[in-house]
């Protein structure tokens, strides 16, 4: 199972033991020359009452849930519920395939690099005072490529399909190459209280993507920022553009999206709930979009939204994300 599935996994079963103080961000852990930036605050997730309720509510219908939980601890070497702290990827390029995954967490390395050592092509070498370890993922299948990982510090773990990515990053940590840390770039600006996941790019109109979107090419920067404070759900998010003309084109769009919505969803009180506290707004050339709810009224939405996908459904896209995520 290569670490990146592990982290998913992790993510998706992530219990809650007790409220945890927040692991933001750190700029001082990510290059100055980063394009993009995500970062999932777990203990941040461990706070939220509406991720404490879901979790509540999958034991109460999962009876097995904790023995799988434990299980999968015994194979990755950390309990979830308690060691895991923070996943931060980030990369210096545009482009798939590109950048690098830090896991804060508290890990037993042996069960980890026990499960490492027996995968094809594994090897290890040095760099400086740290050891790469690397491997061939799905060797002879359609999707093999190469991933090396390090542990920077026994609670910080590095992984990267590219060597030298790796190296980099722990260069960045060592303090031999610039990192974030007092830039003015918009991937260290603050980050908003309570912010479970959170998504930030720079240079978009150079950004080497599949498909040549006339959005991409007339933006500047993204950031995005999701999670619960004080009782608050929120979704916040900016759009940079290359011009003023851009941004009010785009808030004309998406007043006409959530136009279109009030009409087809009038008879749905939670729709038009969600939709009513969607606010866009456009000044200078940056889009922003926000939208707060109670937590408690996001918490029955989920639960009206579970009820009616019904649990054979639940059981179809679980055994769907089990097929392509082995």
């Amino acid at each position: 199972m290569r670490i990146v599935t592990v982290v998913m996994i992790v993510a998706a079963v992530v219990t809650l033991a007790a409220a945890a103080q927040a692991t933001p961000m750190n700029p001082k852990q990510v290059s100055a020359d980063a394009q993009w930036v995500v970062h999932m605050d777990v203990d941040a997730m461990k706070a939220s009452s509406v991720v404490q309720k879901a979790y509540a509510k999958h034991l109460e219908t999962h009876p097995g849930a904790e023995q799988h939980l434990d299980m999968l601890s015994k194979v990755i070497g950390m309990n979830p519920t308690k060691d895991l702290f923070a996943v931060t990827m980030y990369g210096t390029q545009l482009k798939p395939h590109t950048g690098v995954m830090m896991i804060q967490a508290k890990v037993d390395h042996e069960p980890l690099l026990a499960k490492v050592k027996i995968a094809p092509d594994y090897r290890e070498s040095t760099y400086g005072k740290h050891t790469l370890y690397s491997w061939t993922h799905a060797k002879g299948g359609k999707h093999e490529h190469s991933v090396t990982g390090a542990f920077h510090k026994p609670n910080l773990l590095i992984v990267g399909r590219l060597a030298s990515d790796v190296m980099a990053a722990l260069d960045v940590l060592d303090g031999k190459i610039r990192s974030l840390g007092g830039s003015k770039s918009p991937l260290a600006a603050k980050v908003p209280a309570g912010t479970i996941l959170l998504g930030r790019a720079v240079g978009l109109k150079h950004a080497k993507v599949p498909c040549k979107s006339p959005l991409v090419k007339q933006s500047e920067a993204m950031c995005l920022a999701m999670g619960e404070n004080d009782g608050t759900s929120f979704l916040a998010a900016k759009l940079t553009t290359t011009s003023s003309e851009t941004a009010e084109q785009i808030k004309t769009i998406l007043e006409g999206l959530r136009a279109m919505g009030a009409l087809h969803k009038a008879d749905d009180p939670d729709a038009m709930k969600v939709l009513g506290a969607f606010h866009v707004e456009a000044e200078g050339n940056s889009v922003t979009i926000s939208m707060e709810l109670p937590a408690e009224e996001v918490w029955g939405m989920c639960q009206k939204a579970h009820e009616k996908m019904g649990k054979k459904d639940w059981k179809k896209h679980w055994m769907m994300m089990h097929k392509h995520h082995p």
